[in-house]
């Protein structure tokens, strides 16, 4: 969906690297991650995203994100460096390979349950945009792959230092994501888990994946 960005001497190029122009990249980027974690990706239009974040017109959406895929872009950007943040500083203290994977999987599904509307918004995108040709602009795959990149170093470095058994690192870390999807489900619908439950049956179950045989 292509915005109009209006005549040229209707509205000067943004300044980015404003505060002021940053803040309210903020508050677009916000409100639309709300409406579509309420509303749905097709259901959120730029009308309604100024709508919630309280902008008079959206020629202000259009003055910061020329397209509602650039929106898109951001979107999915600053959740995934917020995301990637909070989980690299709880692995980032750990000595061992088994604390740093247990501590990844731990931080990962505290996100997941501290910022449902980023995990539906997220999904929503992944599932709903797509290119030109019709084919998903992010889809599925691009999650994978980002769980298999922070993963599977941890499983070979493991392997490497004898305290993980033998195993396929790409198909252990997919496990791994898998039943961390699943457990998006059990924590959101009744009858619900709570996070500590979810972190407790996913973690054992790796542990006892991974552990080298006696």
């Amino acid at each position: 969906m292509r915005v109009t960005r209006g005549d040229a001497g209707d509205t000067p190029a943004p300044a980015q690297h404003s505060p002021a122009a940053a803040a309210r990249r903020t508050q677009i980027v916000t409100a639309a991650i709300e409406t579509i974690a309420e509303l749905g990706y097709a259901q959120a239009s730029f009308a309604r995203i100024a709508e919630r974040a309280g902008i008079s017109s959206t020629r202000l959406i259009s003055y910061h994100f020329g397209t509602k895929d650039e929106l898109m872009d951001q979107i999915v950007a600053e959740i995934a460096i917020g995301a990637d943040r909070m989980i690299a500083e709880q692995v980032a203290s750990q000595t061992t390979s088994a604390g740093a994977l247990h501590a990844r999987i731990e931080a990962q599904l505290h996100w997941i349950a501290r910022c449902p509307a980023q995990v539906r918004a997220l999904y929503e995108i992944s599932m709903n945009a797509r290119g030109t040709d019709g084919s998903l602009r992010y889809g599925m795959a691009a999650s994978a792959r980002a769980n298999v990149g922070a993963l599977g170093p941890i499983l070979r470095e493991g392997q490497d230092r004898g305290e993980f058994r033998a195993f396929d690192t790409e198909l252990m870390a997919l496990t791994i994501k898998s039943a961390i999807d699943a457990a998006i489900v059990r924590m959101w619908q009744p009858p619900c888990l709570s996070v500590e439950e979810c972190v407790r049956e996913i973690t054992t179950m790796v542990a006892l994946a991974t552990r080298q045989e006696p």
